[in-house]
């Protein structure tokens, strides 16, 4: 596994910042393979349950978002009426106010900022998302926010 996966996007995968709807759950980050690839996130790449990601979310004002903020991680897909949700939901966004980025990456804390996919692992197609999804009072403000997924927990194949 070794595919960076950020919001800036990569050479395998294409990546779209958006903006939230305030108190709707609603994505701000939609990831998707290239024409050929298929994007594999794995739940257990290291041995522990989840996948690590590292995370900057503020407003406007570059203020954390509220704590309260919501997040899920979601897969669409071509003729699905809604996203499926395919991780656990956050009720709060508690290790990415109190961390740093530095600390978020070091395995001292990085447990903290585990979140645990529905099964073992995600594959999606190049005609498919991967979504980043947040319920909050505020906006996300991307000149002053991250997302970065461990890398040792994703990688791109040929999807044939």
């Amino acid at each position: 596994m070794s595919e960076s996966l950020t919001n800036m996007g990569s050479q395998n995968v294409d990546a779209t910042e958006e903006q939230n709807v305030t108190g709707q759950m609603t994505p701000i980050l939609t990831l998707s393979p290239i024409d050929g690839l298929k994007l594999i996130l794995e739940q257990r790449a290291d041995g522990e349950s989840g996948i690590p990601m590292y995370a900057e979310l503020k407003d406007s004002n570059g203020d954390d978002l509220p704590l309260d903020t919501e997040l899920v991680l979601r897969w669409d897909a071509p003729g699905k009426t809604q996203p499926e949700v395919v991780s656990e939901k956050l009720e709060n966004i508690r290790p990415w106010r109190t961390l740093s980025l530095t600390e978020q990456q070091n395995t001292d804390y990085e447990d903290q900022t585990r979140i645990d996919l529905n099964g073992r692992r995600l594959e999606v197609l190049d005609i498919q998302n991967f979504e980043v999804a947040i319920r909050s009072s505020e906006q996300i403000s991307w000149p002053n926010s991250r997302i970065e997924f461990a890398r040792q927990h994703v990688d791109t194949r040929s999807k044939n």
